[in-house]
C-alpha cells in the first residue's frame, strides 16, 4: 500500500482560516477519492501559518477494476429489419467501446433492449491524484481570498511551491502556475534553506530536522509544557485559556515562548484593563497567583527556538507598559468627573445612519426595559430603569472605551462602583452586554437582565427595520448573537415572557425610523427568534431537532415553558408504549386534518365499546392536564398521555372512523379531533420521526 504527500506552501495564512481548510481539505479528498472507488485509505490533515499539508496512508498501487452493466436503446430502435445496426446501435456499443456483434440482449416488459457488459480497468492511483488534486485546491474557500501576480490566481495566499510525492514518486501537477515537486523550505529562521523531501513518510521527521513542527496537535502541547515550566520560574500559574493557547498554534512553525514582565502598580488599574492589554492586543497569556490574583508577568508566543538577544522580550514589553501607561491616564481623566456627566454626550455618537444617535438608543432601550419590566411585574422602578439604560451606554463616551472598545459596560460598571452607586446598578452596567451568544453568564441582577433583553431586542428590531437582516451565513452585525443571548437570558432567568409580545413591542419602538413594512418587519424578527429558540434546544438543551420541531408546533412563546415539554418529550419518547402512540397520532393527525370542526360528542352515538373507551381516556387526560400544567409538572403530563397508547391501539382495530352514516362518522372525527386538542397543548408528536412509521 503506498502513502501520499501534498504540502502546500504559502505566505502566511490567518489563524482564523486554518481549521477551516483543514476540514475542507480532509472532506474533499475523501469525497474524490470514494467516487474514484478507493476505499480504505486514511486521511490526515495538518498546517502551520505557512503550510497546508494533506497525508493519505493506504493506498492502493491503482484504482480497483470493476465490471458496469450498460442498458442501451431498445432493439427494435437499435437493429434494421436486415439484422444490421442502426445509428442508435452503432452509437451504444462506441459507447460501450466494443464492436457491435458483442452486444447482448435482454427481455423486459417494456420490449427487447440492447446491452452491454464493459470491464473497467483501474487506472494508476498517481494519475488520479494528479487529476483531482488541482480541482481541490481550486474548490477551497477562505474568509478572505486573495489574488496575485496577474490576478487569475486565487486562494487564501500567494502560493510559493507544491510537493505533491506517492511514496518517493512525484505526482506531477500544475497548480496557480506552479508544477508540483518535491522540494520544500525549513523554518524561515533556523533553516531557511530548500528541502527535499525523499519519500511521503518521512515528511514530518524531515521538517522537523529543519525547525519545523508540522503536527498541531504536537505543538500545542509543546506550548502547554513550556508555559507551565516558565510560569513556575516566577512563582505562578498560567491562566486558563484555550482558544488563546489553539490561536497561538495556528501562529507558529516552531512553538516558543517568552516570560516578560511590567511594572507592579499597573495591578491598580481595574483587572479587566490589563487583562485586555495582554491578551486581546498582544495575545499574552496572563499569569496568577494560586488565589487567581493577576501578577505582573506575561507568555508572549514566539515562532523560534529562543530570543537569544531578548530583543522580543523587551518589544512585548516597552509595548505593553505603554498601552498600561496610557490607560492609567484615561483611567485618570474619565473619574475626573462622575459618569452621568457624560451621558449629555450620547447624543453626539451616532449609533445608525438611519436609528440615530445613541442617546435615541438609549431612550428606546429605556422604554422597551420599562415595558418588560411591567410583563414581568418586577419590584423596579420606571425612574430607575430609564435612568440605568442611559447610564449603562455612557461609558461609551469615555476615554478608556475610545481605547478599549472591547472594555464597554465593564468599565461603566467600574465607574460607577467607585461613585458609590447602589450594585443592582453598577453590576447592570459591567453584565448587560453579557452573554455573547449561548456562551457565558448572563447578567447576576434582574435590572442587568431586562436591560441586556431590551438591548439587543432594539437592536435586532431597529436593524430588521432598516433591511440590514442576517442572510445566509452572513451576519455580519451578530444579529444571531444577540438573539441566542436573548434566550439564554430569558432561560436562564426563568421568566414566563411571551417572546411574541416582546417582539412586538420592539418593532413598535422603531417605528418611527422603518424603511421596511412593519408588519413583515415583526413577521421576520418572530421566525428569527424561533428559530434561536429552536437552537438552544438542540444545541444547548440537546433533544434532538424532531423533538424541538414537535414542541414547537405547539406554540413556542414562552421560552421556558417550551425549554420545559422539549426536555420532557426527549425523557419519554424512548418509552416503546410512547413511540407506539406516536405512530398511531399520526394517524389521527392524517384523518382529523382538513376536517371541519364539528359538534360536541355524542356518547349516545358510540357503537362499539372501544368508542367508549377512547372517550374515558382522553377526558381522564384531559383531567390530568388541568391538574398537572398549572404545576409545571411537564414530564408527568406527557406520561399521562401513554396509558392512551392501548385503548387507541384496539380503536383503530375495531372502529371503522370513516363510517357510511354521517353522523356516526362526524362523532367519530370529533372525538379524534378532541384528543388531538389536548396533544397539541404538549407537542405535535405526529412530526417525531419514529422507527417504522412513514
Amino acid at each position: 500500500m503506498a502513502s501520499f504527500l501534498l504540502e502546500i506552501c504559502t505566505e502566511e495564512i490567518p489563524a482564523n482560516a486554518l481549521p477551516g481548510a483543514r476540514r475542507q481539505l480532509r472532506d474533499l479528498f475523501a469525497k474524490h477519492l470514494g467516487d474514484a472507488g478507493f476505499t480504505g485509505f486514511s486521511t490526515r490533515v495538518v498546517s502551520t501559518p505557512l503550510r497546508l499539508i494533506v497525508t493519505l496512508t493506504d493506498l492502493p498501487s491503482k484504482q480497483a477494476g470493476r465490471v458496469e452493466e450498460m442498458t442501451g436503446p431498445p432493439v427494435r430502435i437499435a437493429v434494421a429489419e436486415d439484422g444490421s445496426p442502426t445509428k442508435a446501435g452503432l452509437g451504444f456499443a462506441a459507447k460501450a467501446c466494443l464492436p457491435f456483434e458483442q452486444l447482448g440482449r435482454l427481455e423486459t416488459k417494456k420490449g427487447e433492449y440492447l446491452t452491454a457488459t464493459v470491464n473497467h480497468m483501474g487506472r494508476a492511483t498517481s494519475k488520479i491524484l494528479a487529476e483531482i488534486t488541482p480541482t481541490i485546491l481550486s474548490s477551497l474557500r477562505f474568509p478572505k481570498m486573495m489574488r496575485w501576480g496577474l490576478g487569475s490566481y486565487l486562494f487564501v495566499r500567494p502560493v510559493h511551491g507544491i510537493v505533491a510525492l506517492l511514496d518517493d514518486q512525484v505526482v506531477v501537477f500544475e497548480a496557480f502556475g506552479i508544477t508540483s515537486g518535491r522540494t520544500t523550505v525549513g523554518h524561515r529562521v533556523h533553516s531557511p534553506q530548500s528541502v527535499d523531501i525523499a519519500h511521503a513518510d518521512t515528511y514530518a521527521e524531515t521538517l522537523a530536522g529543519h525547525s519545523v513542527m508540522s503536527d498541531p496537535a504536537q505543538r500545542q502541547q509543546t506550548l502547554e509544557i513550556a508555559a507551565k515550566q516558565l510560569a513556575e520560574i516566577v512563582d505562578c500559574g498560567v491562566h486558563e485559556d484555550p482558544r488563546l493557547v489553539a490561536e497561538h498554534v495556528e501562529l507558529v512553525e516552531w512553538p516558543g515562548l517568552i516570560v516578560g514582565a511590567f511594572d507592579r502598580d499597573f495591578l491598580d488599574l481595574p483587572p479587566e484593563v490589563v487583562v485586555s492589554t495582554l491578551r486581546h492586543h498582544q495575545k499574552c497569556l496572563i499569569l496568577e497567583d494560586q488565589n487567581g490574583a493577576l501578577q505582573p508577568y506575561f507568555l508572549a508566543v514566539i515562532d523560534r527556538k529562543d530570543d537569544p538577544e531578548e530583543l522580543i522580550r523587551l518589544g512585548n514589553e516597552w509595548v505593553i507598559r505603554a498601552r498600561l501607561a496610557d490607560a492609567r491616564f484615561f483611567f485618570s481623566e474619565d473619574r475626573k468627573n462622575p459618569l452621568e456627566d457624560s451621558i449629555a454626550g450620547l447624543e453626539r455618537i451616532e449609533w445608525h445612519r438611519v436609528l440615530g444617535s445613541l442617546e435615541a438608543k438609549a431612550e428606546r432601550l429605556g422604554n422597551l426595559a420599562v415595558t418588560l419590566s411591567g410583563q414581568l411585574n418586577l419590584d423596579l422602578s420606571t425612574e430607575l430603569v430609564c435612568r440605568a439604560a442611559r447610564l449603562v451606554k455612557a461609558d461609551l463616551t469615555t476615554h478608556m472605551v475610545g481605547e478599549f472598545p472591547e472594555l464597554q459596560g465593564v468599565m461603566g460598571g467600574h465607574y460607577l462602583r467607585l461613585e458609590g452607586a447602589d450594585e443592582p446598578l453598577w453590576t447592570a452596567s459591567r453584565d448587560h452586554y453579557r452573554p455573547v451568544g449561548f456562551d457565558g453568564d448572563s447578567p447576576s441582577s434582574e435590572l442587568g437582565r431586562i436591560l441586556g433583553v431590551a438591548d439587543r431586542m432594539d437592536t435586532i428590531a431597529g436593524l430588521f427595520a432598516v433591511g440590514e437582516k442576517p442572510t445566509g451565513s452572513r451576519d455580519p452585525l451578530g444579529l444571531r448573537r444577540a438573539a441566542q443571548a436573548v434566550v439564554k437570558i430569558i432561560v436562564d432567568s426563568g421568566w414566563a415572557l411571551d417572546l411574541e409580545i416582546l417582539v412586538g413591542e420592539a418593532v413598535s419602538g422603531v417605528s418611527d425610523q422603518a424603511t421596511e413594512e412593519l408588519d413583515a418587519v415583526k413577521d421576520s424578527v418572530t421566525r428569527f427568534m424561533a428559530d434561536r429558540l429552536k437552537r438552544w434546544l438542540t444545541d444547548v438543551t440537546g433533544v434532538s431537532g424532531d423533538t424541538a420541531d414537535a414542541v414547537m408546533a405547539s406554540g413556542w412563546v414562552d421560552a421556558c415553558e417550551t425549554v420545559a415539554r422539549a426536555e420532557a418529550l426527549e425523557t419519554v419518547r424512548s418509552n416503546d408504549s410512547f413511540r407506539a402512540l406516536a405512530l398511531a397520532f399520526k394517524r389521527v393527525r392524517n384523518i382529523t386534518d382538513n376536517k371541519p370542526e364539528g359538534s360536541t360528542i355524542d356518547p349516545s352515538l358510540f357503537e362499539h365499546p372501544e368508542e367508549k373507551e377512547l372517550h374515558d381516556a382522553i377526558l381522564e387526560f384531559h383531567a390530568a392536564l388541568e391538574r398537572l400544567i398549572p404545576e409545571h409538572r411537564v414530564t408527568e403530563a406527557f406520561e399521562a398521555m401513554i396509558p392512551i397508547a392501548d385503548t387507541l391501539d384496539r380503536f383503530f382495530i375495531e372502529v371503522l372512523v370513516m363510517a357510511e352514516n354521517e353522523n356516526v362518522r362526524a362523532n367519530r372525527i370529533a372525538l379524534l379531533k378532541l384528543l388531538g386538542r389536548d396533544f397539541l397543548t404538549l407537542a405535535d408528536l405526529s412530526i417525531l420521526q419514529i422507527d417504522g412509521g412513514e
